[in-house]
């Protein structure tokens, strides 16, 4: 019989509060509609824009402000809008070497050779048409004339003109001196043995001096005649050359 009463005075409370929450949202309903009218109803008002002015006109473009740009790259820093010409380098001539010396020359049925040396005083060898000497190659060679070739031109030169003199020369000076004294006695005739190893061609059939070997220049021996240049330190270039 006592929680009757709790419980009929719990559920009056319940309905007592439903209502209020009710009459709250009705409430708020009735204002939310009275303020959407008022704004649906609210007059447009019409604003007169501006009236536009016309913009400047750009300035020309000018070459020269922009100067910068080339002088000052950011990426290029040795960009120069100066141009340097440079004066074309005048080629000097080239000059010619000293021709080679001649020792000797003769001539075969295989052509013509020479003795000859880059300069005075530097080996020799023999030499023959095609063959380079120096800074010189021989185009053409006889017994009278040699022709050269160098740097693209064509030289020639009488073979006298070529021939080195300072042995002679030399020989002269020494001509002062006391003579010495003659040999003990005639020497033998050179024999087969004097012969030294083959050096020349199968066209051209050579053998070597052997040293020591003390025949004059001009000797005959087994079918060779002896050959070379005379100097004041002895033959030079000697051979045996086939005797024809």
């Amino acid at each position: 019989m006592t929680a009757k009463p709790k419980l009929i005075a719990l559920n009056l409370a319940l309905v007592v509060a439903l209502g209020l929450i009710a009459w709250q949202g009705h409430a708020r309903w009735v204002e939310a509609q009275a303020e959407r009218y008022t704004n649906l109803n609210v007059p447009i008002r019409h604003i007169i824009p501006p009236r536009a002015l016309p913009e400047a006109k750009p300035e020309a473009v000018q070459a020269a402000k922009y100067a910068d740009v080339a002088t000052k790259n950011l990426f290029s820093k040795d960009r120069n809008p100066t141009v340097i010409i440079e004066a074309p380098k005048a080629e000097l001539p080239k000059v010619m070497p000293p021709l080679p010396v001649v020792y000797g020359v003769w001539t075969l049925s295989s052509g013509t050779k020479a003795i000859m040396a880059e300069k005075s005083g530097a080996a020799s060898k023999t030499v023959r048409a095609g063959d380079a000497i120096g800074d010189f190659k021989i185009l053409a060679m006889d017994s009278s004339k040699i022709a050269f070739e160098w740097d693209g031109k064509t030289i020639e030169r009488n073979i006298d003109d070529l021939v080195d003199h300072s042995g002679a020369t030399a020989a002269a000076a020494g001509s002062a001196a006391p003579a010495p004294p003659p040999p003990a006695g005639p020497a033998p005739p050179p024999t087969a043995a004097a012969l030294g190893a083959d050096n020349g061609t199968a066209d051209a059939p050579t053998k070597a001096c052997k040293p020591g070997e003390q025949s004059p220049l001009g000797t005959v021996v087994d079918g060779y005649r002896k050959t070379g240049v005379m100097t004041p330190f002895g033959v030079m270039n000697c051979n045996w050359v086939l005797n024809k």
